[in-house]
């Protein structure tokens, strides 16, 4: 019995007691049912449904891949009269792009050859790009080292797809070289290798 104010007294009988405690499992039950419902659907999800559905094939895309290459010529103009001590020797070639991307280029030692195996560290190889052949001359800038040791490095320049750069070399003979060395002869070798841009 509780009391309740105003003197009242209330009294539950044992019927309302149990009434009570029925909503309460009830609501449990209700509960556990709808756990297993969206269990259900959990592991429905990855089944098939009725639905209607619709899927259209975008056009198909062409892509081709480029091409690269590269046509160099032979040098010329060069003065293959004899150099003395402290002379220099000029020349140009064309080198072509002729594929379809632009290309990295570089310019390295080729094979040297030399009736004196000493000559080679006695010349001095210069590269230089030139608008025109009559500009390739001795005092033009550009990379230089000794014949076994050139080498620009990637991206010296850049060829774009389709155009000729003119290359200008200038072979020079050292001002101190031995008298030792008279009357030899040397060729000089130099790689041109494209590579293309990186997009």
């Amino acid at each position: 019995m509780t009391g309740q104010p105003g003197g009242r007294a209330r009294h539950r009988s044992p019927e309302r007691a149990s009434s009570s405690r029925r909503p309460l499992r009830s609501l449990w039950a209700g509960t556990a049912i709808v756990a297993g419902a969206v269990t259900v659907a959990l592991v429905a999800t990855g089944g098939t449904y009725a639905l209607w559905n619709s899927a259209v094939a975008p056009t198909a895309v062409t892509v081709a891949s480029g091409t690269a290459g590269l046509s160099v010529g032979g040098v010329k103009a060069l003065d293959t009269s004899a150099l003395g001590p402290g002379g220099a020797t000029a020349g140009t070639f064309s080198a072509t792009n002729t594929g379809s991307v632009a290309l990295a280029m570089r310019v390295s030692a080729g094979t040297t050859t030399a009736s004196a195996s000493a000559l080679p560290g006695e010349l001095t190889v210069k590269l230089a790009a030139v608008a025109k052949s009559a500009d390739c001359v001795a005092g033009v800038g550009g990379y230089s080292a000794r014949p076994s040791a050139f080498d620009t490095g990637s991206g010296y320049f850049t060829l774009p797809a389709g155009a000729t750069a003119t290359g200008c070399i200038v072979v020079t003979l050292d001002s101190d070289v031995p008298a030792t060395l008279q009357n030899q002869t040397s060729s000089i070798g130099l790689v041109l290798t494209g590579t293309q841009v990186a997009p």
